[in-house]
């Protein structure tokens, strides 16, 4: 098991990020939550989709039409 510490609480999980996640609170050295990996990933891609189109929205032409070349 692997742990990944916040700020405010830890999350224990698989190396791979298979399976559950224990949620730890830091204050009270509890576990708060166990929850499925998968959950979390698509709590987080929501953030992530929602934060790229907001970018994505904003550039302009020249910005969006370069966005991926080397130039």
């Amino acid at each position: 098991m692997h742990t990944t510490e916040g700020e405010t609480h830890r999350f224990i999980h698989h190396g791979d990020f298979s399976g559950n996640v224990e949620i730890v609170s830091k204050e009270r050295d509890k576990t708060v939550a166990v929850v499925p990996f998968a959950d979390l990933k698509r709590f987080v891609a929501r953030w992530v989709r929602s934060e790229r189109l907001d970018q994505l929205e904003n550039m302009t032409d020249d910005e969006l039409l370069l966005l991926g070349s080397e130039s």
